[in-house]
């Protein structure tokens, strides 16, 4: 029967019931051994064993109020919370129910005020030590098997933007793009995608700005263990064409590829290398051979260092929009490396260089998307970057958990899909002979994967 009357004629014929019908199911809210989020099962041990709250605690961060929660329960809520897909404070009610309590044991959930007051009470002196917990962990999950392997570990700053709504939010201003918003920067690990640092600049701030002292705090978050036999690689784009980026190189005696501005001395440096005979151009890696692009190099001076100049000339394909800069029907792409050409050709170089728009690109992209980092849900600066902290901690469990515990075919998927698949699933909780027994749903395709993860993760060493 319908009881809903049209605002207009749409000139169709309206039947009293429609063609296919779906049962007609009755709806009610009864079952309370239920929870949405099973995978607080796989999660909850993984954070059990790597510490966060204790370390949190021992760190130093700030207790809420004499008796209160403590800085590490505070944490571990907020971590949690993302990696439950929560972009909100408020979202921490994905953890709530009576279900999922029991799944996460004795670990506190504060209220939203109290997260609230969490945040809203951070310091600088928070942030150093939210982001000493994040490298804490991050060396003993490496050390557990989620270490990058072979000869170079690479780190890969970048900028980007959190967009804001209001006026109240500190530190947000106008940004390039004409939206009001702050621009952290994000330090990536370019072989594995784990987030080293993370840095709250506000809104107005340069891509390029503190750079040079980002990379020493990327530099700090490579366990020492893991850098032995290894080089450091810091690879940038255009904007740490920048004397304090290559000097931060040097301090850390690290390799470093950062592509080039569009400056005079380095187009008239490609224009000589474009327009000399002599030039041996050779064809580039991976995708760029199969359009045909080319890579030649030249000794180039750069902040008072002798660099190698690497440039890629590529076909302008047909339609392509003219450039001043084009020779020939040939666009220029160029950068500029310290690594010797003993230890890598030029083509490798370039292809290596071009690889910071795969992984640091995604991690970003994750944080963003997938794990809270797209929002600033405090007022307070320091709150918002203390929140980017747990954000970026959520992150990287979440990757180890791909890596230490699950099969291959699952160690690249996105956080959005690893949630649908394993971590945002139905199970019923129940309590029987003094065990607590998860029992998924029999259609669940995961199941068999979820199992073994379980175990892998109870395998893993526990920090103390």
């Amino acid at each position: 029967m319908n009881a809903t009357q049209l605002l207009f004629d749409t000139g169709d014929v309206v039947c009293d019931r429609p063609r296919e019908n779906v049962p007609a199911v009755v709806v009610t809210a009864s079952a309370e051994d239920l929870t949405a989020v099973a995978g607080v099962a796989l999660w909850g041990p993984l954070l059990d064993r790597l510490g966060v709250a204790g370390e949190a605690d021992r760190r130093g961060l700030r207790p809420i109020g004499p008796g209160g929660y403590t800085g590490g329960e505070c944490y571990r809520a907020l971590v949690e919370t993302q990696l439950a897909g929560g972009d909100f404070l408020s979202d921490r009610v994905l953890l709530a129910d009576d279900a999922t309590s029991a799944l996460r044991g004795t670990a506190a959930l504060p209220s939203v005020a109290t997260l609230s007051r969490f945040l809203g009470a951070a310091t600088l002196g928070w942030t150093a030590k939210a982001a000493a917990v994040n490298r804490r962990m991050l060396a003993r999950a490496w050390a557990a098997g989620a270490a990058p392997t072979g000869p170079v570990i690479t780190i890969d700053p970048d900028a980007t933007r959190v967009v804001t709504y209001g006026a109240g939010k500190h530190g947000s201003a106008f940004a390039r793009d004409g939206q009001t918003a702050l621009s952290p920067l994000v330090g990536i690990c370019g072989e594995t995608g784990d987030v080293l640092a993370v840095r709250a600049r506000g809104g107005a701030a340069n891509d390029g700005r503190a750079m040079g002292r980002f990379i020493g705090a990327c530099v700090g978050a490579i366990p020492a263990g893991a850098r032995r036999g290894k080089r450091l690689w810091i690879r940038v784009d255009s904007a740490g064409y920048q004397r304090d980026v290559v000097a931060a190189a040097d301090r850390h005696a690290a390799y470093f590829s950062v592509t080039a501005r569009q400056l005079p001395n380095v187009t008239d440096a490609i224009y000589d290398l474009a327009t000399n005979p002599a030039t041996v151009w050779r064809p580039a890696a991976d995708a760029e051979a199969e359009v045909g692009s080319e890579i030649a190099e030249t000794p180039f001076v750069f902040a008072g260092r002798r660099v190698r100049l690497i440039v890629r000339r590529q076909p302008r394909g047909h339609g392509a929009q003219l450039a001043f800069d084009d020779v020939d029907g040939w666009r220029f792409h160029a950068l500029i490396s310290n690594v010797p050409a003993t230890f890598m050709s030029a083509v490798s170089v370039e292809l290596h260089h071009r690889l910071r728009g795969g992984a640091p690109e995604e991690a970003i992209r994750q944080l963003k998307g997938d794990f809270g980092m797209n929002h600033a849900p405090v007022g307070g600066f320091f709150g918002n970057w203390l929140w980017w902290q747990a954000a970026a901690l959520a992150y990287n469990v979440a990757r180890w958990l791909r890596v230490l515990a699950l099969p291959r075919s699952w160690h690249r998927v996105r956080g959005k899909r690893l949630r649908l698949g394993l971590l945002n699933v139905p199970a019923r909780v129940v309590c029987s002979a003094r065990r607590l027994y998860l029992r998924l749903p029999a259609a669940y395709q995961h199941a068999a994967v979820f199992i073994a993860a379980l175990e892998r993760i109870r395998a893993l060493p526990a920090f103390a």
